[in-house]
């Protein structure tokens, strides 16, 4: 599904970014500095190749208890290319706000392995959730620490493109999903006109693994906390 700039108005941003079936790209982490501090060695989380990440995620149901498509590597991320491709011909206000972490788009984690759902509608909402593994704990986290900075330095952010304007608000949310230590926003987009629409993002790690969960509807949809946090509980259920 691609998109061209003709007739990019506020409408076509929001419904790409709601509803498009399809990477982001992020700068590659630093490798974390080893500790000055002599500790007690934990034991290494598992490191799960892609061929293991998709045998568990071919176990995730979606809420109608239909099988999502198993996608991994490139193929997770190019089902995003709509949102990127469009949202790269607009204009961003704060400009730095441009990794479009807020709408779900993914920012991986260089070296990892991943795998994950086809981002599928039901019940109102396109959901989708992915997992990383593949690279050490700390570069995870400091992923997870980096959509959590995002949101919050991008609370308010402006997307115009000839001349019509889409608006977002994004705040923490709780409730998404029962896994200990979940982070998750509610990305809030209206229009001019006034038609809103709503992205849920929840990230966790689990024994090592990175797991996260993304639900998108538009106005008058209910359930996408739900719908996210179901997808991450799966996932997280099967990490073991």
């Amino acid at each position: 599904m691609k998109y061209s700039l003709i007739g990019l108005g506020a409408s076509t941003l929001m419904v790409v970014a709601l509803t498009a079936c399809g990477g982001g790209t992020a700068a590659a982490p630093a490798s974390a500095p080893a500790s000055e501090t002599a500790t007690a060695t934990p034991t290494p989380a598992k490191q799960y190749t892609d061929e293991e990440l998709v045998a568990l995620v071919k176990q995730i149901k979606a809420s109608d208890g239909s099988s999502p498509a198993v996608l991994s590597g490139e193929e997770l991320l190019d089902q995003f290319d709509p949102i990127t491709d469009t949202f790269g011909k607009v204009a961003v206000e704060p400009a730095g706000c441009k990794d479009l972490g807020n709408l779900g788009v993914p920012q991986p984690v260089a070296g990892s392995t991943t795998a994950g759902t086809a981002r599928t509608k039901t019940n109102d909402f396109f959901s989708n959730v992915s997992l990383t593994s593949g690279v050490d704990v700390a570069l995870l986290q400091e992923n997870v620490d980096t959509r959590k900075s995002q949101a919050e330095a991008c609370k308010k952010v402006t997307f115009t493109a000839e001349g019509q304007s889409v608006t977002t608000s994004t705040e923490k949310v709780d409730g998404v999903g029962s896994v200990p230590g979940t982070a998750a926003f509610k990305t809030l987009m209206v229009t001019p006109d006034g038609k809103t629409g709503a992205i849920y993002t929840a990230h966790v790690i689990k024994d090592g693994v990175l797991i996260s969960a993304t639900s998108s509807g538009t106005e008058g949809a209910v359930g996408g906390p739900e719908a996210a946090g179901a997808l991450l509980d799966q996932a997280a259920a099967l990490i073991k």
